[in-house]
């Protein structure tokens, strides 16, 4: 299977792209959110936590769709949780012990909020609530260079098998989303 050589489902191919439309849709609301911050200011952002969460609730589909989908599984039936799957991934790359131990770190640091906005409903210690009212802009930018990191060690794993038909033009999928970073300086 080529999961990686078609950017979207429009055209004249019969394939979709889940995890990349997900992360598109993340980029837009962050970059609007950037815009937002540049025009008001911080402090001004209307309905900042909802937005904050539903970026974070994109990139959390969009891992786990490239995580769970790209990463086979002796039972076909049962997917690993993604903290697995991404340990998996890094299992297959050359990168050094301490970024990868970075990319866990943050990854469950990550999941702890999606976690949180997924199971947003009645919660006995309002855990979750709390959870949310945690998440900063910094947070979330630091959760977008994990995205960004992630994907392309994904990228770059299955570019190795020939199967997969990946544009050599890429090398990166900042390449292919707008995710710039986030400063305060640049305000």
């Amino acid at each position: 299977m080529n999961y990686f050589c078609y950017l979207d489902s429009s055209g004249d191919l019969d394939h979709t792209n889940l995890q990349l439309y997900s992360l598109e849709q993340a980029a837009d609301a962050w970059n609007e959110l950037l815009d937002t911050v540049s025009d008001v200011g911080l402090n001004n952002v209307d309905r900042l936590q909802e937005r904050l969460a539903f970026i974070v609730s994109c990139f959390g589909l969009s891992l786990s769709q490239l995580l769970g989908q790209n990463c086979p599984s002796p039972d076909r039936e049962k997917i690993d949780q993604p903290g697995e799957l991404l340990s998996n991934i890094l299992n297959k790359t050359s990168e050094d012990r301490t970024t990868k131990r970075l990319l866990n770190s943050t990854f469950k640091d990550f999941l702890k909020y999606y976690g949180a906005i997924r199971h947003f409903g009645r919660n006995i210690d309002n855990g979750n609530y709390e959870m949310v009212q945690k998440l900063t802009i910094n947070e979330l930018d630091r959760f977008r260079k994990m995205t960004i990191k992630i994907w392309d060690l994904v990228i770059n794993i299955y570019r190795q098998d020939k199967e997969n038909e990946i544009d050599a033009e890429i090398s990166s999928i900042a390449d292919v989303v707008r995710l710039p970073s986030f400063s305060v300086q640049k305000l």
